[in-house]
C-alpha cells in the first residue's frame, strides 16, 4: 500500500525572507508579504528570546493596536518595510556595511502564529 503526501511547492510564495536596507528598513519579499499576509497588518511587535541568549532571531508578532512597543508597517510601491534602525544598532549590527538577510518561518507561541526571523550565516 502505497499512501503519498505531497509538499507544496516553493513557488507557492516565492522567495521567503526580509533584507535590511542601508537606511534601516528592514524590506520584506514579496513572497514573504504574501507568507506573511503583510496586507492584513498594521503594525508589529519585535523581540526576543530572553529564555535563550544563544538565540539570536528575531520574532515578528502582528497587531492591529498601536503602542510604545510597536513598529509600524509600511507599504512602498509592492512592497512592505519595518523601520528598525534603532534595534540593530542595539544589536550591534553593522547594518551600514553588512549584507544582512532574514529567513522567516511560521511558529507557534502562546497558542498564537508568529513569525521568526533567522539571519543568514555567510559562508
Amino acid at each position: 500500500m502505497l499512501d503519498l503526501e505531497f509538499f507544496d511547492s516553493s513557488s507557492k510564495y516565492g522567495v521567503i525572507k526580509a533584507t535590511v536596507h542601508k537606511t534601516g528598513k528592514l524590506g520584506f519579499s514579496s513572497g514573504a508579504s504574501k507568507y506573511m499576509d503583510l496586507p492584513s497588518m498594521k503594525f508589529a511587535n519585535i523581540g526576543l528570546n530572553k529564555a535563550n541568549e544563544e538565540d539570536q532571531c528575531l520574532y515578528l508578532v502582528k497587531t492591529n493596536e498601536e503602542t510604545d512597543k510597536t513598529f509600524r508597517i509600511v507599504k512602498a510601491g509592492e512592497y512592505y518595510y519595518v523601520f528598525i534602525k534603532n534595534i540593530l544598532r542595539e544589536l550591534g549590527i553593522d547594518y551600514k556595511n553588512e549584507s544582512i538577510i532574514y529567513d522567516i518561518e511560521e511558529i507557534e507561541y502562546r497558542e498564537n502564529k508568529i513569525y521568526k526571523l533567522c539571519r543568514r550565516q555567510r559562508k
